[in-house]
């Protein structure tokens, strides 16, 4: 045989290094008379006998005298004493090793019970019997070290394994050592004597698993002869089971082909290893009997375990279903942990044989046998799926509490199709219709929207109209509707406006509800309700059409405080009741709500950990549309905290996840966001290019999107040298909200950005009414944000030292709020002016941290302007105060530079930060960059050298709570 490495010389060991190595280490302590046991547990198939094989082959073993035995090779093959005899039936008396040493000895056949005894173990009755099978045991010891070895020892019957018990007591200090190989998912017949025998010091356990991605991958690399990537390894172990003999037929399969071991041969290893599974399963079938292949095709419907569900499914004994497990393991049917076949081209291979109605009646039956025993709905679930009706009441009750389960873990895909069977049996039930609306919208919004619109023909009830408009809305909030769609929408939202009664709190929660989703779409409500007070917050036990849930009420009222510029307070203290009683099942866009409120009141980090719900439960459908709107929502966070970098690489992902599947108008406030940050960073005339095919009036719903595109453009109009168009812009940004009746002054504070671009002009006259309307809004509001703002706003118009007082009010400010880049602008405004009175010490030092802020969050621009400035008034930037740890790393990629020094691998950080793997790729580019290093080695050093060796790597704070 051609050798293919140590390891692969016999086609033995594979991938058992390890497990081989504690064995010989087991030999060699046996051989210097540290007499032992050990005992070898596997699913059958995975190599316990190659592994004994190989142990027996190695030089340690040379010179030993070995006796194996395979349980019922012995005549009679059960009974008492049946293991022993196959252990001692190829033995001869110590004459075969040498002299005799006592006249006694004799051949164990002629003292051990004949074959077919059947007595119960008693031990003064064996004990005759056990003395003098240790005297021959003691003779062979002490001409040569034994090793006694026994396969299929699950099924060793109780006097044999008490014998064993026995010599390894007796036999301390002597050179011993007992194998025993048993299938981990065998029944013992022996219970009560593995556990004597498991009790003593001597004796220790090896579970052999399937092989896993590292062994695989050291397999590959001897197969290959170079390294392999890990994706290959990982999905070959995936699609083999980790069987180890599979795992090198496909590995030399693909390497015969030419294949080279990267990861464009990952793919092409999955469908090869699926179609050599397939053939084997049928192989290994065709030559059984049909009741052997009636359990194989109960083991693809349900699994192999446990074994008594596939005998009932399959109208078969216990050991029929066993059997079936153990052929299908045998021929690399079964996955790694053994919970399922490991492709569905098996499973195909498994029901074959059947025709489509049986396949039908054996899905109905195992559905009707899960959900008897009270297995998880999702699970009964999968099998109704199956079926060409679910007629039956219990189907539909099973498929919506499936449905609810899908929906909690964020598997929306699987929730509607869950909820499209359960309406097909229940075509009247409209609370299933609006349920699965609601969980189509994250991954087809469009499709979502024709089913809210079914709703709303099936409703006339003006309350329960508005009710279901609600949820459409929201839901669709971002989404380019057709105009007939939108006027439907409108219609259904303003006809409760006057059916609505103040002495009802059912009503006045509603017509709350209402006039916050109105704002958002732009139609101020004409007139006021009187804010009643709502009672307490409590999650409700499900979801319901009647959509008169506290939580929708209280986030959605938040908002509208929040967009109105009301209470701060209140808007806050109800978000979070929201957060802290919101139930996994509520709406997503409850969280993606709570966050957009806790961002305009500064409660950044309450926010980010809303979105990271959102996240974390559409992690399974990482292109849902909900999913893009939560990135979307993170991205505009991160750029108004200053974060520019990191709110680029964030919309960027939200951009690219939509890709083509979506037109330009899907992502505006995305592509905003984009532009503002490239402004930031020096490029307007990109940030104009990307704003250039996106349409502004009626593409959306949402009124926000279209002011935070005005505002966007706006700001890239001044950067690229055209202030006039520029303040034309920010003027019809605030009209949009005015007629929206968004009065909240950070929304898109378009109207200090007019008075700096007014004061670049010298027309501050024109500023002041504008300025004085934004400090009484930002006063109502009353966040460090709203009044730094305000205070820019005034000072940038004033001339003089009243000028200067008023922008160090700004700074004051805006350095306790989360707007970064915000108050580098004031404190760049503060440095300028204080030039201009003539204090050039303090400008200076205004002018250093403007510059350190700016460049720290990315705002090139800004940072540029401010060193320039400093420059010319004699400064210089040694000894920078403000700058974060770090140097110029943002957030994030500080946090992905901790998470990569601390072990986490590129996959593993997406994971702990709920972005792409793309996305950190990108982040530790621009680190390296930063820091000047080449590979993750040399960011610990890195990172050390800027803030010193004490300085605590954000990141692994994240990887530990993880």
């Amino acid at each position: 045989m051609r050798n293919h490495g140590k390891i692969l010389q016999h086609d033995v060991m594979l991938g058992r290094d390890n497990e081989l190595a504690a064995l010989v280490a087991r030999v060699t302590a046996a051989r210097r008379g540290d007499t032992g046991c050990a005992i070898l547990t596997a699913p059958s198939g995975l190599g316990k006998s190659v592994l004994l094989d190989s142990l027996l082959r190695t030089r340690v073993c040379r010179g030993m005298t070995v006796l194996r035995g395979h349980w019922g090779e012995a005549a009679g093959e059960a009974g008492a004493y049946s293991g022993l005899r196959s252990l001692f039936a190829a033995t001869g008396t110590p004459a075969a090793h040498g002299r005799e040493a006592d006249a006694g000895a004799c051949h164990p056949a002629e003292f051990l019970p004949r074959p077919g005894g059947t007595q119960r173990f008693s031990l003064p009755s064996a004990y005759p019997v056990f003395r003098r099978l240790q005297g021959h045991a003691l003779r062979l010891m002490a001409h040569r070290p034994l090793v006694l070895v026994l396969d299929d020892a699950h099924d060793c019957d109780e006097h044999s394994l008490r014998w064993l018990d026995f010599i390894l007591r007796r036999a301390a200090g002597r050179p011993l050592l007992v194998l025993l190989a048993r299938r981990s998912e065998a029944r013992l017949r022996a219970p009560e004597a593995w556990a004597g025998l498991l009790a003593q010091p001597a004796v220790s356990v090896m579970n052999l698993g399937a092989l896993g991605t590292d062994a695989v991958g050291s397999l590959a690399e001897q197969v290959f002869g170079r390294p392999v990537h890990p994706r290959l390894a990982r999905d070959v172990a995936a699609v083999t089971g980790g069987n180890p003999r599979t795992v090198v037929r496909l590995l030399r399969e693909l390497r015969r082909r030419g294949a080279s071991p990267d990861e464009s041969v990952a793919r092409q290893a999955v469908e090869l290893g699926a179609r050599m599974a397939a053939r084997s399963v049928r192989r290994v079938l065709s030559r059984e009997r049909a009741e052997l292949r009636g359990a194989a095709a109960a083991v693809a419907l349900l699994g192999p375990e446990p074994l008594k569900y596939i005998a009932v499914l399959a109208d078969v004994d216990h050991a029929t279903a066993e059997e079936a497990v153990t052929a299908l393991r045998h021929a690399g049917a079964l996955s790694p942990d053994g919970a399922d076949v490991v492709h569905d081209s098996v499973r195909d291979a498994l029901l074959e044989p059947l025709s489509v109605s049986q396949r039908a009646e054996l899905h109905a039956r195992a559905a009707l046998l899960l959900s008897d025993a009270g297995s998880p709905a999702e699970q009964v679930a999968r099998h109704l799926m199956e079926l060409p009706q679910v007629g039956e009441p219990w189907m539909a009750a099973v498929l919506r509490d499936a449905a609810a389960w899908a929906e909690q873990r964020g598997a929306f895909s699987d929730a509607a199709g869950f909820l499209r069977r359960a309406l097909e049996a229940e075509p009247d039930d409209a609370e299933v219709r609006l349920r699965l609306a609601l969980a189509v919208t994250p991954t087809d919004p469009l499709a979502a929207a024709a089913l809210f619109r079914a709703a709303l023909v099936d409703v006339t009830d003006t309350t329960a109209r508005a009710r279901i408009a609600i949820q459409y809305a929201m839901a669709c909030l971002t989404v380019p509707l057709p105009a007939s769609y939108r006027a439907e929408l409108l219609e259904a939202l303003e006809a409760p406006r006057d059916a609505l009664r103040n002495d009802s709190q059912t009503d006045v929660h509603l017509r709350d509800q209402v006039a916050a989703v109105l704002l958002l779409m732009g139609r101020r409500r004409t007139g006021t309700a009187r804010r009643e007070p709502r009672g307490p917050v409590t999650a409700p036990h499900q979801v319901r059409t009647g959509l008169s849930d506290p939580l929708q009420t209280a986030a959605l009222g938040a908002l509208h405080d929040a967009l109105s510029g009301h209470s701060r307070e209140r808007a806050v203290r109800e978000v979070r009741r929201v957060l802290a009683a919101a139930a996994p099942v509520q709406p997503l866009w409850l969280q993606i709500v709570a966050a957009a409120t806790l961002a305009l009141a500064d409660e950044t980090a309450d926010a980010h950990a809303a979105l990271d719900t959102v996240l974390r439960r559409t992690a399974d459908e990482p292109t849902s549309w909900t999913r893009v709107v939560a990135m979307t929502t993170r991205s505009t966070l991160l750029r108004r905290d200053g974060a520019v970098f990191d709110a680029t690489a964030v919309a960027r992902e939200a951009i690219d996840t939509v890709g083509e599947s979506g037109s330009d108008a899907w992502m505006r406030k995305a592509r905003a966001v984009l532009a503002s940050a490239l402004v930031d960073q020096g490029e307007p005339q990109r940030a104009e290019r990307l704003l250039d095919g996106v349409s502004r009036a009626g593409t959306s719903g949402s009124a926000i999107e279209d002011q935070l595109y005005l505002y966007a453009r706006a700001r890239a109009r001044w950067a690229a040298g055209h202030p006039a168009q520029a303040l034309r812009l920010l003027r019809e940004c605030g009209s949009a909200q005015e007629a929206a009746g968004v009065v909240n002054p950070v929304v898109a504070p378009w109207w200090a950005e007019a008075c700096l671009i007014l004061a670049a002009m010298r027309r501050p006259a024109d500023g002041r009414e504008i300025a004085e309307q934004g400090a009484e809004r930002a006063r109502r509001w009353g966040t460090p944000r709203a009044l730094g703002l305000a205070a820019l706003a005034r000072g940038v118009l004033t001339a003089g030292r009243a000028g200067v007082d008023l922008l160090a009010e700004s700074v004051h400010h805006l350095s306790r709020s989360p707007a970064v880049a915000e108050c580098a602008r004031a404190e760049y405004a503060l440095g300028r002016a204080l030039l201009l009175h003539g204090d050039e010490t303090t400008a200076r030092d205004r002018l250093r941290r403007a510059a350190s802020l700016a460049g720290g969050c990315g705002a090139l621009t800004l940072a540029e302007s401010a060193g320039n400035l400093l420059v010319s008034a004699g400064g210089r930037m040694q000894g920078a105060t403000g700058t974060p740890p770090g140097g110029l790393l943002t957030t994030t990629e500080l946090k992905v530079a901790g998470l990569a020094v601390s072990g986490a691998s590129n996959r593993q950080i997406a994971q702990r930060l709920f972005v792409t793997v793309r996305t950190v790729e990108s982040h530790l580019t621009n680190v390296y960059r930063k820091l000047g290093v080449r590979r993750r080695d040399g960011l610990v050093v890195a990172l050390r050298a800027l803030q010193g060796r004490s300085m605590e790597l954000p990141g692994a704070s994240v990887l530990e709570g993880a």
